[in-house]
């Protein structure tokens, strides 16, 4: 009976230092390397940077690089594009369905395809239903502002509509005698200043019940439109609403300002409040629902894909490249990820993530309706350059707001016409 049970558990001890072997040997099937650009800066690109690292020690046999080129990464993905030599995974920053559509892998085999945020997910889907990216985050943008500041300036949220905003900015800057920049825009680094273009285009054009979305889409919109839209914004600038230094300031000091309690307003979502922490740890932050363009209408979050992953579809990795997706869709991964940010998931997760000081006002605005990101949703590949670069000239004095729409205009109809070639 010794000698069996002896036998028994030493059959026992071979499958089980088989089932180890063969664990072993899944996990060191995976050979080769990967490289990963990354359009994240600062906490969040460290953050994918410690994740892959993490990625590297559960697949010995795998050799994988993030590249984080910062304010760089647009020009130099439009010059792998060009010669069709893309990374094996990189960030679609969303353009995932126009501009980086022909580039990616359709994802829809990937156990998380199912539990994507459907206020976007046809944002990152082709024409066919394709899903093309991992998104590891979302974006529901509001207002986001210095409670103290606007406590001290004796300003009441949320600010409902236009007219009470602009009022705001008013008194903000007739309280702190012009100490306290209502505004903060780094239109040094080029696209923040093109932000609050693209938040603001959505109450204006496409949340009210006689909205322009079916004009816009069909190349009937009206560009006048546009004239009247970027004169508002026109007039913010002239009345002194923004910061002096708008086109030489960086993100960094937009992010100071704000730590500081030297700005009310900041058009960049909640990472924003974030990097002013790394400054001032007791910065108090606010975040409200954008406010409408008309009197009949109410206010609206933007919702879309942050960060957002895609395999380039010629990649010879491809096998590795969808396994470190799969590692960075677990839970824990996407919760250190978006809590470094105060953002929400991008997918379902069975690990809850806490969003820090929006939890609380994400819940007070539960009801509020969300859209899709103005240009991402509502015009064609091509034209966000062109909304920041006449954003800048027209508050030079270079352009007019009529030259503006005119300009757009024309860019417009010629993507359009290029799209349907």
């Amino acid at each position: 009976m010794k000698r069996k049970l002896l036998g028994i558990l030493a059959v026992v001890t071979l499958i089980g230092t088989m089932g180890v072997n063969v664990s072993a040997g899944e996990s060191e099937q995976l050979e080769g390397s990967l490289t990963i650009y990354t359009n994240c800066v600062g906490v969040q690109a460290d953050i994918i940077k410690e994740l892959n690292e993490e990625f590297m020690k559960e697949n010995p046999g795998v050799e994988s690089e993030v590249v984080a080129p910062g304010a760089d990464y647009e020009n130099i993905m439009k010059v792998k594009m060009a010669s069709k030599d893309m990374p094996d995974i990189f960030c679609t920053h969303g353009w995932a369905n126009v501009r980086y559509v022909d580039f990616l892998l359709p994802l829809n085999d990937m156990e998380w395809a199912d539990s994507i945020e459907p206020t976007f997910k046809e944002l990152i889907s082709d024409d066919n239903g394709n899903l093309l990216v991992l998104p590891v985050d979302q974006n529901k943008w509001g207002l986001v502002y210095n409670k103290e500041v606007l406590e001290e300036c004796g300003v009441e949220v949320p600010l409902k509509n236009i007219d009470d905003f602009m009022n705001a900015l008013e008194q903000i800057k007739t309280a702190s005698n012009g100490e306290i920049i209502p505004m903060h825009i780094a239109g040094g680094d080029s696209w923040p200043i093109g932000q609050i273009f693209d938040q603001l285009a959505t109450p204006a054009f496409t949340t009210a019940e006689d909205n322009d979305q079916e004009a816009l889409l069909d190349g009937s919109f009206d560009w006048n439109k546009w004239t009247d839209f970027v004169s508002v914004i026109q007039s913010m600038y002239d009345k002194g609403y923004f910061n002096s230094d708008i086109f030489t300031a960086k993100y960094a000091d937009s992010a100071e300002a704000f730590a500081t309690g030297k700005a009310a307003f900041c058009w960049y979502g909640n990472s924003i409040v974030d990097e002013a922490r790394k400054i001032n740890p007791d910065v108090q932050a606010g975040l409200q629902p954008l406010p409408a363009w008309y009197e009949d209408d109410d206010m609206s979050f933007l919702n879309g894909e942050q960060t957002a992953f895609g395999i380039w579809k010629d990649s010879e990795n491809i096998d590795i490249a969808k396994a470190w997706l799969d590692f960075m869709a677990r839970g824990e991964n996407i919760k250190k990820f978006c809590e470094s940010e105060s953002m929400l998931p991008g997918i379902n997760t069975d690990v809850p993530v806490d969003v820090g000081f929006a939890t609380e006002y994400y819940d007070e605005f539960a009801d509020i309706r969300s859209f899709p990101i103005f240009d991402r949703a509502f015009l064609p590949n091509g034209m966000w350059d062109l909304i920041c670069k006449d954003a800048a000239d027209m508050f030079t004095g270079t352009i007019t707001p009529e030259q503006y729409s005119l300009d757009m205009q024309n860019e417009y109809e010629r993507l359009l016409e290029a799209n349907e070639d």
